[in-house]
Order: C-alpha cells, then structure tokens, then sequence
C-alpha cells in the first residue's frame, strides 16, 4: 500500500508456537491459547495475502521466551516464499541467527534485547545487511521503559532513550507496543507511539491489538505512524483485513488526491452542482435558523456552509484530517466558526458519536459511492437523525455512464458489456467508486423508514469548456446554467442521465 503522498501498512500478526497459532499476551506469554487449531501457519498467511496484505508480523513465541528453543526456519522460508513481506522476530540475539533469517528471505528483522543488550553487535549488522533490513521492536510498560523478556523494567531504560540509539545507528522503522496496567497487550497507546515518531524521527508502527476499524483510522490519522499490527482482532472477528486495507487504500488515495480535488472544487460544474443541490434541498426546508445539520463525510464542509449561513448549526464528520483542517479554514474565511464543528471520525461509526434524534438534516454528498458497505454506511449515518428528519443523498448516477465511455480505450467486443457494470473510477481520486439508480435508492430507503420526497438530476447536460470573457463573466454563466439545470434536473427525460442524482427523502 504506497502513495505519492505517505505510507501506510497494515500487517497482520502471526504468533507462532509449537505449530500452532497463539493468542500473545503479557500474562500468558508462549503458553497463551491456541486461536485456530485447525489452520496452519501457511493457510493462515495465504488467506491475509487473499485479503491484500503486504506484510506480515510473524513472531516465534518459543524462542522469545527461552533462549534455548529453536527457530523454525523450514517454516519461515516457506513463509517467505509467498508473495508478501515477512518482518520477523523472537529471540534474535545472535548474529548468527540474524544471518539465518535474512538468508530465509526476511524482508524486515525486529531487533529487541539485542539492541538492549549489545548495540555494537546491531551497528555490526547494520554494516553488514544494510539499515533497511531492520526495526526496532520496544515494549514498554505504563511508565514508558523498556521491559526485557520476562516484562520487567530494563533499568533506566526509556523508550525514547533507545530509539534515539537505535536511531543514530540507522535504524527508522520502530515497532512500539505498551503493556497495560493489568499486563496485557490489549488497545492502541498512540500518544506515546506519535510522541515517540516526533522526537525520534522514527517510523513507528503500532504494535498490541488494534481493535477494531477506528483504531486503524485513529492511527491512520496521527502524524508520524506509518503503520498498524493486528492480530487478535483478526481472529476473533472484530476486524475484517479486507475491509482494514480497503480502508486504508481509500485514505490515501483521497490524500494524494486532495490538490486535484480543491482544484475541482472551483470549477464551474461542481459549484453548479453544490448549487443545485442546495436549492432542491432547501424546498423541503421552512426555516434553517436553529437547526441542527449532520454533513456525513463533508470533507471541508462546502456543501454545508450556505446553510451554516443562514442560521443552522451544522456538525461535519470526515476521516481525513487534511479535510478537517481545510473545514476550519473554510469556517473562519467565513465567520462560521460558531456553527460549523469539525469531528474526526470513521463515518460508519457516526451512530457511536451522537445519540438518537440529534439532528434535524443529515447532508451525505457524493460518499456512500466510494465504500462497498454503503448499505452500512447509511445505517450508520442516519442514525442520528430525528424521526421527520430530511436526507439530502448525492451519488453517480449509474444510467449516466454509458455517455462518459472512452470509445477509444475499448474494443468493439468489451464495449456492450460496459453498460452492466456497476462501478468505475473515480475522476479525481485514485479509487473506484459505485454507481445508482434512483429507482433502487428509493426502493432500498422506503425499506429503511424513508419517504421520497423528490428526486433530480445534476448536472443534466454534457460538459463544455467555459466561454466567459471578463469581469463577472464566469458568474454569468453560471446563473444561466443554474436556471437550465434546475428546469432540466426536475424533468423527464433529462433527469434520467444526469451525471449526478439527488434524493431527498424523509424519515419515517
């Protein structure tokens, strides 16, 4: 998982002991519980690849734990043999079986009590594989030392202090995992590991368990963590890896994609757009003085801000930080800062930050296209949203699409079958988005507890370069094109191929 703007990696865990998968924990060490009894380490490993993995986070509990147990390396070079990057650990203290390791195939080697005990013996190494054959792998307890093998406090040891060694010698990736106050491995500790980034200029990847999707959000979201462990949660089915590298897939392609996307945000389609969907919306609405608006994955709140002008409080909820920012520079251009309130926050999650009969409007704009689990995703959203409440839902109209096909990129035979597929790129972001029918949104919300109040078009007619010459040309335009759209996006046949449709619905 690469971008031009950051890395970002997911690695799923394999705790390895005696054969068997194990459940890692402080309290429990190598005699922890067997997860799966019935899957080895390969069927376990092909099926995170299955999912996307990259990389996978193997450790051998035995020899982490006694320094007389044995590497399985017949193991690990069928491991490395698969198409994926292994990073590797557990009671590498002799150079001899670092050696073994990296000729195994390993791609990463995780040093811990030898960076501990022996930094001269990793200088040497370093020299020896090259710097980026290595992490830093720390656990710490509460206090922030560095435990050894057995969890207790190395003395006077900080994570800081090490990193800051292991560092100067070479080393920028750093594994770090916090014991908890009833000793086990269990959450995030991202305070400390952002900390740990900031002062050490390491890459950290967040080891413990991450829980669930919005740990990978939260983690995603914090400068300096360039990657997550997960285990536990895998498997007990807390947490889909396809759904966690899907996720992570689509951060970065809307990170990369964000100077592309504010440059489209001022051209003269999508503000027609925000434009005419604003307008329908507001048929609905009597009086915005007062009310409370929920903007689901709102970005930097543009489709939201005339109505925070005119009187409603609205609450914009995105994961992106790099959105988030842009909303508050957005709200202080405008005077809004009193009434628009950025959270950071997975948007399928929306139903955990606010209770029932929150809010008066929920604003979801061009999203629920760009996740597979958009079902969930409005679920979720609407959640919130009081009973008589209105629904405002923007999304690629599916019988639009046949009229963008280049002609000249497809064969005679591929192009029919071109018009059966529900899905195709995004114009701005490096991802795949979905596409709709009116008729089947507005059958899945009748189903849901919605009424359909009306329907339209946006963006009704094929694109055309700008002819406006000087001052106040451009906004000419526009008003004219507003007054056409709006009449063509009401009518049939015109609606019906909109580029974009609008739903406005109720909730029963």
């Amino acid at each position: 998982m690469t971008s031009s703007a950051r890395n970002f990696d997911i690695l799923p865990a394999l705790h390895l002991s005696q054969g068997k998968l194990v459940d890692l924990t402080a309290d429990t060490s190598s005699d922890g519980p067997v997860l799966d009894d019935d899957t080895d380490q390969l069927s376990a490993a092909r099926r995170a690849i299955e999912h996307g993995a990259q990389w996978l986070h193997v450790i051998n509990v035995d020899t982490s734990f006694d320094s007389s147990a044995e590497h399985d390396w017949v193991l690990l070079e069928q491991l490395c043999k698969l198409p994926v990057k292994v990073q590797y650990g557990g009671g590498l203290a002799r150079t001899e079986n670092i050696d073994k390791a990296i000729n195994a195939g390993v791609s990463r080697v995780l040093l811990s009590t030898l960076a501990i005990k022996s930094p001269e013996v990793v200088a040497e190494a370093i020299i020896k594989h090259g710097r980026e054959r290595f992490a830093l792998a720390i656990t710490a307890n509460p206090d922030g030392d560095v435990v050894g093998e057995d969890w207790a406090a190395v003395g006077g040891l900080t994570s800081l202090t090490l990193a800051v060694q292991m560092s100067q010698l070479g080393i920028s990736t750093l594994v770090h995992t916090r014991l908890q106050l009833d000793g086990t491995m269990t959450g995030t500790d991202l305070d400390n590991s952002a900390e740990l980034a900031e002062l050490s200029g390491m890459d950290v990847i967040v080891g413990g368990e991450v829980r669930n999707l919005q740990d990978v959000v939260t983690c995603y979201n914090q400068s300096g963590i360039t990657g997550v462990i997960i285990g536990k949660a895998l498997q007990a089915g807390k947490l889909g890896l396809g759904d966690a590298l899907d996720e992570t897939r689509a951060a970065l392609a809307f990170e990369s994609g964000m100077p592309r996307w504010k440059e489209e945000q001022q051209t003269v389609p999508v503000r027609l757009r925000r434009s005419l969907s604003h307008n329908y919306l507001l048929r609905y609405l009597t009086e915005l003085n007062g009310l409370r608006v929920l903007d689901a994955g709102g970005g930097n709140g543009l489709a939201s801000l005339p109505i925070a002008e005119s009187g409603a409080l609205v609450d914009v909820v995105d994961r992106s930080m790099a959105m988030l920012h842009d909303l508050d520079s957005v709200a202080e251009a405008n005077g809004m800062q009193e009434r628009i309130t950025g959270h950071a926050h997975d948007i399928r999650n929306i139903h955990t930050l606010f209770t029932q009969n929150t809010f008066d409007v929920l604003i979801c704009h061009n999203v629920i296209q760009y996740s597979t689990a958009w079902e969930e995703l409005l679920v979720s959203m609407s959640a919130p949203l009081k009973r008589g409440g209105l629904l405002s839902l923007v999304v690629r109209n599916w019988f639009a699409e046949p009229y963008r096909i280049d002609v000249d990129a497809h064969t005679a035979e591929e192009l029919p079958t071109l018009l059966e597929r529900t899905r195709g790129p995004s114009q701005v972001f490096d991802a795949d988005v979905l596409f709709f029918s009116a008729t089947f949104l507005q059958e899945w919300l009748q189903k849901q507890g919605f009424d359909v109040l009306g329907d339209y078009g946006l963006l009704c007619r094929p694109d055309q370069a700008s002819t406006a010459e000087g001052p106040g040309g451009e906004q000419m335009q526009l008003e004219k094109l507003f007054a056409l759209e709006t009449a063509m996006g009401e009518r049939l046949p015109y609606k019906h191929t909109a580029r974009y449709l609008q739903i406005v619905a109720r909730k029963r």
